[in-house]
């Protein structure tokens, strides 16, 4: 699992629509974990959490958590859960 491996899930996300909207439908925690891995990325959602905060301090910003939230998709059925959603188990 790396931090890298978060950032370059960002970048993907940002342009890939599909991987979106897999993400998106996906119906729990779990599912998306083996949506993020089956695309090639491996990493904890605390990994994930300091790759965005990185990213964003390299864009000259600090992300706030609802930021988080927009950044992966939101949480619960629409992407890569960083809010310990009720259905997500603790990484």
């Amino acid at each position: 699992m790396s931090i890298q491996s978060a950032k370059d899930f960002l970048q993907k996300i940002e342009t890939d629509q599909a991987l979106k909207d897999q993400l998106a439908a996906a119906p729990d925690h779990e599912a998306r974990q083996q949506i993020v891995r089956a695309a090639g990325f491996d990493f904890t959602v605390d990994e994930f959490k300091q790759a965005a905060d990185e990213l964003a301090k390299v864009a000259g910003q600090e992300l706030t958590a609802e930021d988080l939230h927009e950044i992966a998709g939101g949480a619960g059925r629409a992407g890569w859960c960083v809010t310990h959603c009720p259905d997500c188990p603790s990484d």
